[in-house]
């Protein structure tokens, strides 16, 4: 359902702390929410989950329809989903994904890197483009146009071939969807609104601080706090850090 989950799965042997063994067992450590792959032994059985056989066009041998299909999932990986936003206290992050933006765009004394700009990767087309525009004067696609004053097309030749890079592989323009190199796995319609609200307060440093707004279902006084509901809110604590000022149920 989301990259730490695959990541992490019993079949991924490849940078994976919380591989099993050949007997089913964590060499390592044990994972922390082993429920997550709950019956699922390998990646057939989960394709199997967000692309049912029955459902597949025939034949139905053939995975590679899977692959940018959208979900068809029962709401088994949403449920997971749900509990492990429920479970999860944003306190140890056991993958990079899980990591918040903002301890790795600041230093270690906690001041920000400089940025110029921030791109959103759900629109790497139009990203690409303005990268290109600012820095050489025509968009990425354009092989052909001047870069000062040369018309070898130089430029565009070496941001296009770069562009190709990023995107090998994938079928969709801007290779993402929404942000993913394939579609999400997990039926995000099932997820609840509390769920979406407590994803909110676990990244609400990164709100905060980045000045990001916060998706429509997250603002408004919906947020337990004290004797009752407020908004989501930073603070300033003595030594000027920005800090959330409400948690999670369960974290504090």
């Amino acid at each position: 359902p989301l990259p730490p989950f695959v990541r992490t799965a019993p079949w991924q042997s490849s940078q994976n702390p919380f591989r099993k063994d050949a007997d089913g067992n964590y060499p390592d450590r044990p994972h922390p929410f082993p429920f997550l792959h709950e019956h699922l032994h390998s990646y057939r059985d989960y394709e199997n989950v967000f692309c049912p056989p029955e459902t597949r066009v025939p034949p139905q041998s053939d995975r590679k329809q899977c692959l940018f299909a959208p979900t068809r999932e029962n709401g088994t990986l949403a449920a997971r989903f749900e509990r492990f936003v429920r479970e999860y206290d944003g306190l140890d992050p056991f993958d990079v994904h899980l990591t918040l933006q903002v301890p790795l765009l600041s230093g270690m004394d906690g001041t920000p890197l400089h940025l110029t700009k921030i791109y959103n990767t759900s629109d790497s087309e139009g990203g690409w483009n303005e990268i290109a525009r600012q820095f050489l004067g025509k968009s990425a696609d354009d092989r052909d146009g001047e870069r000062n004053g040369n018309n070898d097309g130089s430029g565009g030749e070496l941001l296009g071939k770069a562009k190709e890079k990023a995107t090998k592989n994938t079928k969709v323009k801007g290779g993402v969807i929404e942000g993913r190199s394939y579609p999400r796995r997990f039926d995000s319609k099932l997820v609840s609104v509390e769920t979406q609200r407590r994803i909110c307060r676990l990244a609400l440093l990164d709100y905060c601080c980045l000045n990001l707004p916060l998706p429509e279902v997250c603002r408004g006084k919906h947020h337990e706090a004290g004797d009752g509901l407020s908004e989501l809110f930073c603070v300033l604590d003595k030594k000027g850090k920005i800090q959330p000022g409400m948690f999670p149920n369960g974290v504090g």
